[in-house]
């Protein structure tokens, strides 16, 4: 990183927020983008598609393992300085999983590729938070919020293109050019922290990443009708999780400080970030089914038409971010649970008859109520951090986020197979009653949606009142915090 410059704080948080933003965009990006191209690999490689599975799941266990190790090892190594060895290594683990000689060296490319994303996530939005004052946090979350959109919306047209045209290798290869890229601006951008001494917490993280190793495998057993073993992996994962809370609450620099949540308006408002998660992964995850098997598009157009959602995202969330910083972050979250409720709604009047079109104005509705969430929610989260814990929160943010995309796929999936039997869906394209069978488990995943995002709206009425006087705390803080540097940098 580049030299540390004796300048105002927050002269650089423009430049600060596309570096961030550019870095963050590239992990759920490799998160939507393989998707398209399992079938390809698993041809490829000459395996069933279960083992071609774990070229997705292996990256999320990785990434959501470690990214409250990272969160905590970012407070005492530097935030920045993390962030920019998360970039390096995303961008050589992308390199070499373009060169796997073998589906095992893909997994554990993919594996690397998840602990580097880790890396930038855990941090990115606490970086942000620092760069910035509190009056242009929605702003900035909201274009934060963009990056995100944008790599949700075009990893799966990306993905057709490139696996079409090129072949399944090319698809990580999208990120080289990305990388260096932003490498660039952080290497001129961001300011190194100070280093100061880690103390592992080597069985808090060990325990935490079992958990939720078995946790993710236990869903994915209940998803197959494996019930015997899930039973088995489910009690272990609840008993590493007792193991993991038990040991953090003793520990004197624990991996994950569980005082955090004593904080009711933190605590609540991970709640609706992680049903809005699920609602958002949900529809991506189901809806492929439905345009590929009862309407027969093509994988490329199928990716057209899930854009919808994430399109109107990246087009709405700054008008989200400016309308949090002007009148409050709970009116806009109250307002985006009842458009993504009505949205979801309205998806149940799909049938086998529907039209793509049809498909792309409902999902587009449901991204413009999504955008209108996600920014005043981050304003939120990162307002009410206890001091010394940004980190720490930015972490648990992430993992409770992206556990909402691993609940969505389970839950999605469990509303199809009960609506449909599993081996139907192993045919190309579906007639008459099966059609009408797989639609009906798409209602079911909309309508448990719906449902989600409705408690979202009580959730956040809730939390009104307690939420102005936390913010007005925070303010204090950052101005005191903005008065102090200033000092600093004149010597006094």
């Amino acid at each position: 990183m580049g030299p540390d410059k004796t300048e105002d704080e927050y002269s650089k948080k423009w430049r600060i927020l596309l570096a961030v933003s550019l870095g963050s965009m590239m992990v759920p990006l490799n998160a939507s983008i393989v998707n398209v191209s399992i079938p390809t690999i698993s041809s490829f490689f000459n395996i069933g598609i279960g083992t071609a599975e774990w070229v997705l799941t292996v990256y999320f266990i990785t990434f959501l393992g470690l990214v409250l190790f990272f969160a905590r090892f970012g407070d005492f190594y530097g935030h920045e300085r993390l962030f920019f060895m998360g970039l390096v290594g995303f961008v050589i683990s992308s390199f070499l999983c373009s060169l796997a000689p073998s589906i095992m060296a893909l997994i554990i490319f993919r594996g690397l590729q998840g602990v580097t994303a880790a890396m930038i996530l855990s941090v990115s939005m606490v970086i942000i938070e620092r760069s910035f004052p509190i009056r242009y946090f929605g702003k900035a979350f909201g274009f934060y919020s963009v990056a995100i959109a944008a790599g949700l919306a075009f990893g799966p047209v990306i993905g057709g293109i490139m696996d079409g045209l090129i072949g399944w290798r090319a698809i990580f290869l999208v990120n080289l050019p990305i990388g260096i890229i932003d490498f660039i601006i952080c290497y001129f951008t961001l300011r190194p922290g100070k280093r100061i001494e880690v103390k592992w917490d080597i069985p808090g993280t060990l325990l935490e990443f079992v958990a939720l190793f078995l946790t993710i495998y236990t869903l994915s057993l209940v998803g197959d009708a494996n019930y015997g073993q899930a039973v088995v992996t489910g009690i272990l994962a609840v008993i590493s999780a007792i193991l993991f809370a038990y040991i953090e609450l003793h520990a004197d620099k624990p991996l994950l400080n569980l005082r955090l949540f004593k904080n009711k308006i933190f605590s609540a408002f991970n709640v609706t970030l992680h049903f809005n998660y699920i609602c958002v992964y949900g529809i991506l995850f189901a809806m492929p089914y439905y345009l590929q098997k009862v309407l027969y598009l093509d994988p490329l157009t199928t990716g057209l038409v899930l854009t919808a959602s994430p399109l109107m995202m990246m087009v709405m969330a700054p008008v989200s971010g400016a309308v949090s910083d002007r009148f409050g972050s709970v009116p806009p979250i109250i307002i985006s649970s009842v458009i993504c409720s009505i949205s979801m709604l309205s998806l149940t009047q799909l049938t086998p008859a529907s039209t793509p079109e049809d498909v792309f104005l409902r999902l587009a509705v449901f991204g413009i109520g999504t955008a209108l969430f996600q920014a005043p929610v981050n304003k939120i989260l990162m307002s009410v951090f206890p001091s010394g814990t940004a980190g720490t929160a930015s972490g648990v943010i992430a993992t409770v986020r992206d556990m909402g995309m691993v609940f969505a796929v389970c839950y999605a999936g469990l509303l199809i197979t009960s609506a449909i039997p599993s081996d139907l869906l192993l045919q190309s394209q579906l007639f008459a009653g099966a059609a009408q069978q797989l639609t009906t488990g798409i209602h079911r995943v909309v309508i448990f949606g719906a449902i989600l995002s409705a408690s979202i709206a009580l959730i956040a009425l809730v939390g009104i009142k307690n939420k102005k006087k936390s913010v007005l705390e925070y303010e204090h803080k950052a101005v005191n915090r903005t008065l102090t540097f200033k000092k600093r940098l004149e010597g006094k």
